[in-house]
């Protein structure tokens, strides 16, 4: 049984690692002028090759029927949480036109891929999780453009398109090959490579996710209200919607596992963006992803421990 502290001994390398971007770009070691460039190879090459690795061939992701469950549960735990954020704003004064839709995406949308990767793979080195983990993206991707974007946009101008991204359509590939059998003519050596060049991924993209935070850093004045209630949300209630699907619902082992970790992550800073294109509120977004990723280096490890062994997994 995982207890805290070896919890406490997987998590923290991803924070160390995210810490060593944000004092690189501090110390002006890693410009901003290299971040599209390489988040583009993350999105474009690498994690298309990790997911290649981790999902052909793998026998946790064989059936559709589990997968469609995974893609479901991803879309309706992130639908609930924006939901539930945006009905909370107003008890911080949060209204429309003034931060309350950027605070509902931000608080609803956890950080569902480049943090979660690392600690799956640590705590569940077995292949069939992370395969799982992303099966589950399908439908957090979908969630994240249709009721996240379209919160801020209007659902008949949300950008759905952009859902279907490099990683999503090699996970919809990499099943595809799986359905139909072809997986098995996948070459070993092809195996090998996608592995050596995808786990360039997950480290690579962790970095530039704390230069980004070294970015916004200071820039805003601290709504201490967001500061408190979003860490609140993201990090305490919503959580126990994605503990409550674990708990009652027939589940496999694998997506159980998945749904703990999703729940205990901080909000992700791909909402800061999200709210600066869409004609959101982007100081809100911002506080959201700063108080919720400072409150989740202690609750992150506790949640994960405590589910795991509450959910006897």
């Amino acid at each position: 049984m995982l207890d805290y502290a070896s919890i406490l001994t997987v998590v923290l390398p991803v924070y160390l690692t995210m810490a060593a971007g944000f004092t690189m770009r501090k110390r002006r070691l890693l410009t901003d002028e290299v971040d599209a460039g390489v988040m583009r190879l993350c999105v474009s090459l690498l994690t298309p090759c990790l997911i290649l690795e981790r999902v052909v061939g793998n026998e946790s992701v064989m059936e559709p029927l589990p997968v469609l469950v995974a893609a479901g549960l991803g879309f309706a735990l992130v639908a609930f949480g924006i939901a539930l954020s945006y009905f909370a704003a107003p008890l911080i004064g949060l209204r429309t036109h003034e931060g309350r839709r950027s605070f509902a995406v931000s608080s609803g949308l956890q950080n569902y891929g480049f943090v979660a990767i690392p600690i799956v793979t640590a705590l569940f080195p077995d292949k069939g999780t992370l395969g799982v983990l992303f099966t589950f993206t399908l439908g957090v991707e979908l969630a994240c453009w249709t009721a996240g974007v379209g919160l801020l946009t209007g659902l008949g101008k949300a950008p759905w398109k952009l859902a279907l991204n490099p990683p999503v359509l090699t996970i919809l590939f990499s099943l595809l090959l799986n359905f139909t059998g072809l997986h098995v003519h996948m070459p070993e050596v092809a195996h090998r490579t996608f592995s050596m060049i995808g786990a360039c991924a997950v480290p690579l993209a962790v970095i530039i996710i704390g230069a980004s935070i070294a970015d916004i850093w200071g820039q805003e004045r601290m709504s201490w209200s967001v500061a408190v209630l979003s860490p609140v949300l993201r990090l305490a209630v919503i959580p126990l919607a994605f503990l409550g699907a674990a708990w009652l619902l027939p589940l496999t082992t694998e997506l159980k596992r998945i749904l703990v970790v999703q729940g205990a992550m901080p909000s992700a800073v791909f909402s800061i963006m999200i709210a600066r294109h869409y004609g959101g509120h982007a100081p809100t977004a911002v506080q959201c992803v700063l108080s919720t990723t400072l409150v989740s280096m202690a609750t992150t490890p506790l949640v994960i421990a405590w589910a795991l062994k509450t959910l006897g997994l």
